[in-house]
Parts: C-alpha cells; structure tokens; sequence
C-alpha cells in the first residue's frame, strides 16, 4: 500500500527539491520515501518512540502536538497529513488543526489529507476480527452522528478506544473555502480518477493555496 500512497503523492506534490512538512509522520514511512526521491521533509510527530524511526533515516522531526504546528517557523511547499491522522479532535479543533496547516501551506503549495470515508465506515459498523502475526484482535466499529468510534479488544484484558470526526467530501470543501485554499481533488484509494463512493475506507482530499509562481511570465 505505502507504494501507491507515495505514488499519488509523486503526482500531486510540487515536484522535488520542494520542502514537506509531515503532520503526525509516526516512523516516516512517507517522509522517507519522499526524501529519497528527492524532496526535503519535516516531520511532526508527538510520540518519541516512532519519531526516532523517522529521525534516524534523515527526516527532521520535531516533537510535537499537531495542534501547535504555529510553533514552527516558516511555511513549507506541500503540507500533508496521512493515514486519517486529522480528525481526533472536536469539530472546532480540528478546524483550527486544519487552520494551521493550511497556514503553514506557501504560495502555491499543496496540502493533502488522507481521511476516513463516512459512506465506507456507516455500512461496515459492528464487530470484526482482525488476525495478524498469530494475535487476534476483536475489534468493534460504529458511528454516531458525524463521528467514528472504535475500540480494539486484545483478549488479554486490555482494550484501546478511538475516535474521529468523520467528514463528508462538501465539508472538506469548506473547511479549505474557511482556509483561503482551493480544493483541486476529492478522491478515494489514491487514485484521482476514482471518487469517493464507500467502496475503500479512505479517501483523499488536495488543496492547493493560489499564488504567483516565481518563474511565472510578467
């Protein structure tokens, strides 16, 4: 899957030597296929244990919360945010998550998210057994309202609970209306030519801030 994600990514990213800023980058499984090909990548991710993973392929990491992306300096040429890591939050915040990357978006740059399919997730509520390296894991979805609830069952006692706003493709639209961006694509399992139609559980959103390209004719 991670080659598909770097490929879309390849297509709809300002090419090389363009500066990324990765939000929520865990181990940088895209930080470091983008930098290989090229590009100079940020990373910001809140847990240490999978930042130094990141960190120690040469991808810059900081150490930090998403919702502080206003404590870093400068703005960068694509701004991304993958494997549904935008939505945690409340509704306001999350809108003000969007807010600063959209901020931190320069003139002319992308800002791409990979975010949950409502359509996907509302006909795929109840439980669910996932088995993977000899450990079985019960895990039970359902949705309320325009928000995902998840909690995983280790059969040892132990359980993890999430959540997420969950957004339909017009509010996507909005937010990045609300952010001064463009929304060029709304697509479902990386491939722009696809919409979102809750056949995959993700589907992706680019926006792009209007600006005047350096090299643009007078």
């Amino acid at each position: 899957m991670t080659a598909r994600e770097v490929a879309f990514l390849l297509d709809v990213l300002p090419p090389p030597p363009a500066t990324v800023l990765d939000v929520a980058c865990g181990s940088g499984r895209h930080a470091r296929a983008l930098l290989e090909r090229g590009y100079r990548v940020t990373g910001v991710e809140l847990e240490p244990r999978v930042g130094v993973i990141a960190r120690a392929a040469g991808v810059t990491v900081h150490e930090l919360d998403m919702r502080a992306l206003r404590e870093l300096e400068g703005t960068f040429d694509a701004v991304m945010c993958m494997w549904a890591s935008f939505g945690w939050f409340d509704e306001a915040t999350n809108a003000d998550v969007f807010a600063q990357m959209a901020e931190k978006t320069a003139s002319n740059g992308a800002l791409v998210l990979d975010v949950y399919d409502p359509s996907w997730f509302r006909a795929h509520q109840g439980q669910h057994i996932i088995e993977r390296g000899g450990r079985r894991t019960e895990e039970l979805k359902h949705v309320v309202g325009a928000r995902l609830f998840t909690t995983l069952d280790y059969g040892d006692g132990h359980n993890d609970d999430f959540s997420w706003q969950l957004y339909e493709p017009h509010e996507l639209v909005a937010l990045g209306e609300t952010a001064e961006l463009t929304c060029e694509t709304i697509c479902a399992g990386f491939d722009v030519r696809s919409s979102p139609r809750g056949e995959v559980a993700r589907m992706q959103a680019v926006f792009r801030r209007p600006g005047t390209r350096l090299d643009a004719e007078p």
